[in-house]
C-alpha cells in the first residue's frame, strides 16, 4: 500500500473550490500586508543536525529536531548510508507539500508506479501537539489509519510542507477533519454514523445530505474550541507564513527547512502528471550531513 500523504477526508462536507482557496490566500495576504512582524519559521537551534539535499533543482538544507529522537536518528542513518541518493521527489502537490523517500523511484521509468517503497520497517509515531505543519516543516509520510491505527511513520518517506496562507475562516475550515475525528470517537455519536450508513445503502441522498448538514452544525462548537485553544502566534504564523494545519496531530514533524526556500518553490511549481508525479524528474543527487 502506498505511503502517500493522506489528505483529510470527511463525509463530503465543507469541500473547498479553487475559487474559495484563492480567496483564502488573498484574504490572508491582505492581513499579512498590514503586519510588519516577521512570522517566518526558517531558523533552528545550532545544535540541530543539518542535512543537505543536493537536488537537480538546487540545494535544500534541513535541520532535524533531536527531541524527535526516533525519526531524527533514522533519517541520519539513512543519509549516512546514501539511501536517498538518486531518489525522486515522486509526489508534488502545489500549495501543500513535496514528497520523496521511495527507493523504487531511483531510475524509475516515466510510467512506473512508485510511492510504496521503503526499507521494510516503520518508525513509531512521535506526533506532538506543539509541533505544527508550518511552511517548510519536515514531516514523515505514513499509511492511512485503516491499516495503521497507531499512525506510525514510513521508514524512509518524508515530505516538506509548502502549504498556503490561511486567515481565521480558512484556518477553522482546516480544523474540520480533526474535529470530525474527535466527533467520531464519541460513543454517543455512533448512532449517527449507523444512520448515515443505512441512508447511503438505501440511496436516500436527500436524507443523507440533511444528516451531513446536521453533523456539520454539531461540529462547529468543536471547531471553535479547537481554534480558541491555538496559541496566538500559531494563528499569526499560519496567516502570515503559511502551512498545512490539516496535518497537525496526524503526522510526525521532525525538522524544518532552513535554507533553499526558492528551491522548494521551484519543485512545488513543477507541472505534474499521474499520481502527482512531476513530469520532469526532480532528483536528490546526494544527501549528506552538513559538518
Amino acid at each position: 500500500m502506498k505511503y502517500a500523504l493522506m489528505l483529510p477526508i470527511m463525509l463530503a462536507i465543507a469541500s473547498c473550490s479553487n475559487t474559495t482557496k484563492t480567496n483564502a490566500i488573498d484574504s490572508a495576504r491582505s492581513l499579512a500586508q498590514t503586519d510588519s512582524t516577521d512570522y517566518s519559521d526558517s531558523t533552528a537551534p545550532a545544535e540541530w543536525p543539518r542535512v543537505v539535499l543536493k537536488t537537480t533543482a538546487g540545494n535544500l538544507t534541513l535541520a532535524l529536531n533531536p527531541e524527535q529522537k526516533l525519526h531524527t536518528q533514522n533519517f541520519l542513518k539513512l543519509v549516512k548510508s546514501k539511501f536517498y541518493n538518486g531518489q525522486l521527489f515522486h509526489r508534488v502537490i502545489k500549495d501543500f507539500m513535496v514528497q520523496s523517500g521511495d527507493p523504487k523511484s531511483i531510475n524509475a521509468s516515466p510510467t512506473a508506479m512508485i510511492g510504496d517503497g521503503g526499507p521494510n520497517y516503520t518508525v513509531p509515531s512521535e506526533i506532538k501537539p506543539n509541533l505544527y505543519h508550518f511552511k517548510g516543516a519536515l514531516s514523515a509520510a505514513r499509511q492511512s489509519e485503516d491499516v495503521n491505527p497507531m499512525k506510525n511513520s514510513s521508514g524512509s518517506q518524508f515530505f516538506i510542507v509548502t502549504g498556503t496562507l490561511l486567515d481565521e475562516l480558512h484556518l477553522k475550515q482546516s480544523l474540520e477533519a480533526q474535529a470530525f475525528e474527535n466527533f467520531k470517537k464519541e460513543p454517543a455519536n455512533q448512532e449517527t454514523f449507523l444512520k448515515g450508513q443505512a441512508l447511503s445503502q438505501a440511496g436516500n441522498m436527500a436524507a443523507l445530505q440533511e444528516l451531513e448538514q446536521d453533523v456539520q452544525k454539531r461540529l462547529q462548537p468543536i471547531i471553535d474550541k479547537m481554534y480558541a485553544s491555538l496559541p496566538v502566534q500559531v494563528k499569526q504564523r499560519y496567516a502570515n507564513w503559511g502551512g498545512a494545519p490539516s496535518l497537525d496531530n496526524n503526522y510526525t514533524v521532525f525538522g524544518k527547512l532552513v535554507s533553499g526556500y526558492n528551491v522548494l518553490s521551484s519543485i512545488e511549481n513543477e507541472p505534474t502528471g499521474s499520481a502527482d508525479r512531476p513530469k520532469k524528474d526532480v532528483k536528490i543527487i546526494e544527501a549528506f550531513i552538513q559538518e
